[in-house]
């Protein structure tokens, strides 16, 4: 994909603005988070990628849906498609999730075992590791349904209930009652953690069904359970570290 963001589009503008109707030409640039449209006579508008709630493009016309409904239209440009390409990519690049995270990197090697390895840190490997791979995996990823599938929460949630079962396991390895009584203790402290996967599930399946006008609002509201799901873990794992901390 050629890169036009460096490059001004001459297009024409039609549409409404916080009740005010335009028609007229611009220059339409891409910069690191906002479109900028430069008009011949007045001053240039920046609208910022994270006011925009969605793109469509159809044909050789470009829609721009902003936030209270209002809605550009822009024309007469072959290179309009790449560009609006080029707006999901910036607006939907993946942010850090794991940042203010307090238990994600609290585990201190004490307790060691011979295999250099204490109980507690192992379990602590265990717990994150499916929340870590899934950020590794949308990392780089601009792609909302591509970053959906990379991280959806019904897989999410699978491989926690698993990271569980392994917790338990590496708790009790010779008594299968202590297993499912520490699988249990781990489920309860991350109770909220689960409802949050539900709701990335959710959130994602309108990401990926969802109406082009509203698709950048939809990622938002999925990146921002995202969010959730990762402050849940964390949360869930003072409780689980006294779990394995006890046995």
């Amino acid at each position: 994909m050629n890169d036009v963001s460096g490059e001004p589009l001459s297009v024409r503008v039609v549409g409404i603005v916080r009740g005010h109707e335009i028609s007229a030409s611009a220059a339409l640039t891409l910069d690191a988070d906002a479109l900028v449209l430069s008009w011949p006579t007045s001053a240039a508008w920046r609208l910022e990628l994270d006011g925009i709630e969605g793109v469509h493009v159809s044909g050789t016309l470009l829609s721009v849906y902003l936030r209270d409904h209002d809605v550009l239209e822009l024309s007469g440009h072959d290179a309009l498609r790449t560009f609006a390409q080029q707006v999901i990519d910036r607006a939907c690049l993946m942010p850090e999730l794991t940042r203010g995270l307090r238990e994600l990197g609290a585990v201190r090697r004490t307790d060691v075992r011979r295999d250099g390895r204490s109980p507690l840190h192992v379990a602590h490997d265990l717990w994150f590791a499916p929340l870590l791979s899934a950020r590794r995996a949308v990392q780089g990823v601009s792609d909302p349904s591509r970053q959906v599938m990379l991280m959806d929460g019904a897989a999410l949630s699978a491989a926690m209930l698993e990271a569980s079962a392994q917790i338990a396991t590496a708790l009790a390895p010779n008594n299968a009652a202590e297993q499912r009584a520490a699988e249990a203790a781990i489920e309860d402290e991350a109770a909220p953690m689960f409802a949050a996967l539900e709701r990335l599930r959710i959130a994602g399946d309108v990401v990926r069904i969802g109406a082009s006008d509203t698709q950048l609002a939809d990622w938002r509201r999925w990146v921002q359970t995202a969010r959730e799901v990762f402050a849940a873990a964390d949360d869930a794992w003072t409780g689980i570290g006294e779990i394995v901390g006890a046995s």
